[in-house]
């Protein structure tokens, strides 16, 4: 397993090697992770550098944190390793002077595609009153896994949303909203375990579609959806795990083959209207989201609503929804902006999905986002899904042999989140285009990079009157700080 510095050592580091160094670089590249070099003010370089100006005094979004998400199967494949290296991992992800160092994170409200199986708090029907509600369920494998992280880290914020309603809740009783088909999402060291679901239930009959409401609209039904996430922060408080937030829906406008539900803009905000106020004695935030549909009107209907519209604070984004944040984002400017779940590709953990992982941060945060999100935490190598597909992970695990190993993309979040702070404040940049630069609450600025033309590259960094310049491996990301 690589060593990490934690970024306290890693500065003592570098007074130690340099009597008066002004910056350090950290490099990773599809062959060497992590590499880590200091750099003097105005090094000569050979060649004609790039150039890129940090534009010190074009504030833009203040960052609220990084993270990733809590499933059961990242939780069953975190149980395959030794003490020491579960102790590791676990460093890595959360302690706050070390690794990713992970401040905001998000849970499934129930079951959700990455689950052992379909559950909910209350599948008993027709118990509008929520007397059989219970979270017993998720003391198993989910709050573990959650009170661990906050062991690590005390101060990580948790959010929630659902995949589905309890199934008697749904208009087709069912907790699916299309047939099961099985066509392999990526068949290269498949791992089929003992829970890969062969018939979700549905039928052409109770098959349910984009554009309709999957849930009941009945109010008495909507109140009583409303006491259940009422009960659900309850009862997970008590067990020592805060939910900070929560958004009513995850990818409302998708008719998936696992625990789904759709709702209309309009079905959604008849629900929020008792959302809002439930969660508000609760003291528990609402968002808009998840929205993985490029339509802004969807989230302006909602936003825009003069009772529940004041009350939201953020709006969150996945896969396509990413193409309205811009607008959404121009539109209201005062909302947290969310990147809810990373696209998760298709399990290769391959350089090319570390690059566009880049790209896709890259783009959200150009776009106003505050909060970004990972999906899977680790998963076992190969591993498919409860409902037949695979994902890419941070970490992932040898079912066999119980080793883990460290994927491209957890660099990629440790790139930023090990070194851009909660309270940071996104600042504009002009010049090298494939950049992002912050200034955290210390005053230190710090700046990606990523070379994605294959050659080595000299660049020179000015950030009000201090300059340097950097030498930037081929095809990588760079962190430089200054």
């Amino acid at each position: 397993m690589k060593q990490f510095l934690s970024f306290a050592a890693c500065i003592a580091a570098i007074i130690s090697s340099c009597s008066a160094p002004d910056a350090y670089i950290v490099s990773t590249t599809a062959e060497t992770q992590w590499v880590e070099s200091h750099i003097t003010a105005r090094s000569p370089m050979s060649g004609i550098p790039d150039t890129l100006a940090i534009m010190t005094d074009s504030c833009k979004q203040t960052i609220k944190g990084f993270g990733t998400c809590f499933s059961e199967l990242s939780a069953r494949a975190l149980s395959r390793l030794s003490e020491k290296d579960y102790r590791e991992v676990m460093t890595q992800l959360f302690d706050p002077e070390a690794g990713a160092a992970f401040t905001i994170c998000r849970t499934p409200l129930a079951c959700s595609d990455f689950a052992l199986e379909y559950y909910s708090y209350n599948d008993v029907a027709g118990d509008l009153a929520m007397e059989n509600f219970s979270v017993a369920h998720d003391e198993a494998l989910l709050i573990p896994l959650i009170r661990e992280a906050l062991a690590y880290n005390p101060s990580i914020k948790v959010w929630a949303s659902p995949w589905c309603p309890p199934q008697w809740m749904k208009v087709n009783r069912r907790y699916a909203s299309c047939p099961l088909h099985a066509e392999p999402s990526h068949s290269e060291g498949r791992l089929e375990l003992a829970n890969l679901v062969t018939d979700n239930g549905v039928t052409g009959e109770t098959t349910m579609h984009e554009g309709e409401d999957s849930f009941i609209l009945d109010d008495a039904y909507l109140a009583s959806y409303a006491s259940y996430f009422r009960k659900y922060v309850q009862e997970y408080r008590k067990r020592g795990v805060d939910i900070f937030m929560v958004m009513p829906q995850n990818e409302f406008n998708s008719a998936q083959n696992f625990p789904s539900c759709t709702w209309t803009p309009q079905g959604l905000l008849r629900f929020m209207k008792v959302l809002v106020p439930a969660m508000k004695e609760e003291g528990v935030e609402v968002y808009f989201g998840t929205m993985e549909r490029p339509d802004r009107s969807m989230a302006d209907v909602i936003l825009q609503d003069p009772e529940v519209g004041p009350e939201i604070h953020g709006a969150a984004f996945q896969w396509a929804g990413r193409a309205a944040l811009p607008a959404i984002h121009e539109s209201y400017p005062d909302l947290t902006m969310v990147m809810s779940e990373q696209q998760c590709f298709l399990g290769a953990n391959s350089w090319d999905d570390f690059m566009a992982s880049w790209d896709l941060l890259k783009d959200n945060i150009d776009n106003g986002v505050s909060i970004y999100d990972y999906w899977n935490l680790a998963l076992f190598k190969g591993e498919v899904s409860t409902w037949g597909w695979q994902q890419n992970s941070l970490i992932s695990v040898d079912y066999e042999t119980g080793e883990c190993h460290y994927n491209y993309e957890f660099y990629e979040m440790k790139h930023i989140s090990h070194f851009v702070k909660p309270g940071a404040v996104c600042l504009g940049t002009a010049g090298y285009p494939e950049a992002l630069a912050f200034r955290n609450p210390d005053g230190s600025i710090a700046v990606l990079v990523a070379e994605k033309e294959g050659s080595e590259r000299s660049l020179t960094i000015s950030a009000g009157k201090k300059t340097v310049s950097a030498t930037i491996p081929a095809n990588s990301l760079s962190t430089i700080i200054l």
